[in-house]
């Protein structure tokens, strides 16, 4: 599965705003940039300012510990795709020194697996999960520059590849698959944010989360050619820990709730 997702995908074109798809490939992807970072995470800690690790995040700008379902889906964006007001974020990586490394972009793929021929059913609205981390065994999540393998580890240098791909990424791999509740609706979130998703696996998800929900993958790139030498780690390593192994990212779906679905059923149902 983790070498499949690491396929560059080609032939992509453009359909609206920043999106992107390829049609044979069953994804669609948005570019979105950094738009501030702070010490909070409205989904672990919210209505809770300064209680979180250090966080970058990407796409809607009013995202904050005191963000609510509608003051999100009433913010900006600055992901290219004007109707993705969604919440992404990570922690924020740094130099040796403590000092902040600027992410230069975070590209967000939504594609039809584990099974290309079965129903994608959109994320409902409000829906929330984290993934990645040493927190959950067989995660998906690591570090690489352009088209190498994941690394555990954020202590890598792309310095010496082909020039405008020298930049390390952080790439993380969300669960695809949901719960359904007592009424037969999407669970959109658990106590630990991350139970109500799991890891489909041979074309098909598990009997206990049997909704095939888009699945995303994130790749952040970052201001940094050599994180050996920059001594690169992130904010929410604890002392002991392999410089970047705690790699994780948080979505909260606040997109355009009409234009995911258009999307979903157009290029993932299609």
């Amino acid at each position: 599965m983790r070498r499949s997702w690491l396929v560059i995908i080609l032939g992509l074109t453009v359909i609206t705003g920043g999106v992107t798809t390829a049609q044979a490939e069953g994804v669609f992807t948005t570019d979105c940039f950094a738009s501030h970072r702070a010490p909070d995470d409205p989904i672990v800690y919210p209505g809770q300012p300064g209680a979180s690790h250090s966080h970058d995040f990407f796409g809607n700008t009013t995202t904050d510990a005191s963000s609510t379902y509608a003051s999100m889906i009433a913010g900006g964006t600055n992901c290219e795709e004007p109707g993705d007001t969604a919440g992404y974020w990570a922690p924020t990586l740094l130099a040796r020194d403590g000092t902040p490394i600027a992410p230069r972009r975070i590209k967000v793929y939504y594609r039809d697996t584990p099974n290309p021929s079965g129903h994608v059913t959109p994320f409902p609205p409000d829906f929330r999960m984290i993934a990645g981390g040493m927190a959950s065994a067989g995660v998906l999540s690591g570090w690489n520059c352009d088209g190498t393998a994941l690394a555990p580890t954020a202590l890598i240098d792309c310095s010496g590849g082909t020039p405008g791909t020298t930049y390390v990424r952080g790439s993380i791999i969300f669960p695809m698959c949901g719960q359904l509740n007592a009424a037969g609706n999407v669970v959109k979130d658990s106590g630990d944010h991350r139970s109500h998703v799991a890891y489909g696996a041979r074309k098909a998800c598990p009997a206990d989360h049997p909704v095939q929900l888009p699945a995303i993958k994130v790749n952040i790139r970052y201001g940094v050619s050599n994180c050996i030498a920059a001594g690169c780690h992130l904010s929410s390593d604890m002392p002991g820990d392999v410089p970047g192994s705690t790699l994780h990212a948080d979505f909260w779906n606040t997109w355009d709730q009409a234009t995911l679905e258009q999307l979903v059923n157009t290029q993932l149902n299609a």
